[in-house]
């Protein structure tokens, strides 16, 4: 055990560390479509758009599959099925090809997502749980971090090698994955929640009937619309304030520098403190950062602004992944992971549309006091709520216990 955490997690978590450093060709896809296949705007923003709606398709079915047929299987499938969707991408130049491979790339690409999510929670004890979800956000950071600076230097060589290389990575995760990974039933410590025979449409009926964790996604819907905002509303209301791309970097700089330094100290604070308590104090620091956003003027004061909701965004993720497991009994947890991020990739599909639809019609200080109010409405909904959801993780924990 190191931190607490079975060699089991941290085989898992150094997949997630070196998945991530590899994982920037989404990031540069825009600027590749626009500079090295001198595609139009236009027509680049609905060949994106492909890979989100892609993901939302993988999100849906591969917690589902993963309950059915076991955690390795999809995460070895989309892992592999990414690596190829993405060779495939780099020669082709048709934008409708272009679209359609992007669709698979991103069906493949997170097909694995829930099942790893579901995995830490079959290896974890419930008690140590937070502390596992803390420092898996904590790899995604640090490797999303690294990951463009790689990309950088890789596309001053060719734009085709940074496809080359996040599929190699891929299929090195993936050999690391089969080299670490044991399906939980093989342990004597949690409930089999691999099973094949696990019914999918009784999981399904499980997971929509579920009005705990329903109300939880939706209130959470509505985090993650903000949240993308910072990546698709705050550089066009800081350009329309005569703020340029390079200042603009630096705050996404000071986000993911304050996540890797404070994310791990955070993990004592979180661990004396219950989950909802966490999850709603992130957000109410949260929303008071996007109401200095709405106010601010110059580049200090987005500075301020993005210093708090980065503090806030401390408790949110990891906290919400921990309750997200905590409410799923152990045959569905890859179900509930999988429709839970079903709401994280359709929010990133609807982000940017309603973000720039907002500053066109309003400005960029409407579109943040529009931010704040979402966000308080969100956190008073998760205290309200509250009762109901602690309800709903205490039977699931009552049924693992049964079934053990």
């Amino acid at each position: 055990m190191i931190f607490g955490l079975s060699p089991l997690y941290w085989g898992l978590w150094l997949a997630i560390l070196i998945l991530w450093m590899g994982r920037f060709v989404t990031s540069f896809l825009s600027i590749y479509l626009v500079s090295a296949l001198h595609l139009d705007e236009g027509v680049v923003g609905a060949v994106v758009a492909m890979y989100g709606f892609g993901a939302i398709i993988g999100c849906l079915f591969g917690g589902a599959l993963s309950d059915r047929f076991g955690r390795q299987s999809m995460i070895i499938i989309g892992e592999i099925g990414a690596a190829a969707a993405l060779l495939v991408v780099s020669v082709l130049v048709d934008p409708v090809a272009l679209g359609a491979a992007l669709f698979v790339y991103g069906a493949f690409a997170s097909l694995p997502s829930p099942a790893i999510a579901a995995y830490i929670a079959d290896v974890v004890p419930p008690k140590r749980q937070q502390r596992a979800y803390v420092l898996q956000s904590w790899a995604i950071n640090f490797g999303y971090a690294i990951g463009p600076i790689v990309a950088n230097q890789l596309i001053k060589i060719s734009y085709s090698l940074m496809f080359y290389v996040e599929a190699a990575v891929m299929i090195a995760v993936t050999i690391l994955l089969i080299v670490f990974f044991r399906e939980v039933r093989h342990l004597t410590t949690s409930a089999p929640a691999a099973r094949p025979e696990g019914a999918m449409s009784r999981n399904w009926r499980r997971v929509l009937t579920d009005t705990p964790f329903l109300g939880f996604s939706l209130l959470m819907f509505g985090y993650f619309l903000v949240y993308f905002q910072s990546t698709s509303g705050l550089p066009i209301a800081m350009t329309d304030l005569g703020l340029g791309l390079g200042e603009y970097s630096v705050l996404l700089t000071i986000n993911g520098g304050m996540l890797c330094l404070l994310q791990i100290p955070a993990m004592k604070l979180f661990a004396r403190m219950g989950n909802s308590r966490v999850l709603v104090m992130g957000l109410a620091v949260t929303a008071i950062g996007y109401a200095v956003q709405a106010v601010a003027h110059s580049w200090g004061g987005f500075a301020i602004a993005v210093v708090l909701w980065t503090l806030g965004e401390l408790g949110t993720f990891p906290i919400a992944a921990t309750m997200v497991a905590a409410m799923a009994p152990a045959t569905a947890r890859g179900t509930y992971q999988g429709v839970y991020n079903v709401v994280w990739s359709v929010s990133i599909a609807l982000a940017p549309l309603i973000g720039g639809w907002v500053i066109g019609g309003f400005g960029g200080r409407m579109l943040w006091i529009a931010c704040t109010v979402v966000l308080v409405g969100v956190t008073v909904g998760l205290r309200v709520t509250k009762g109901s959801r602690d309800a709903a993780m205490a039977a699931a924990m009552g049924a693992e216990d049964d079934s053990q």
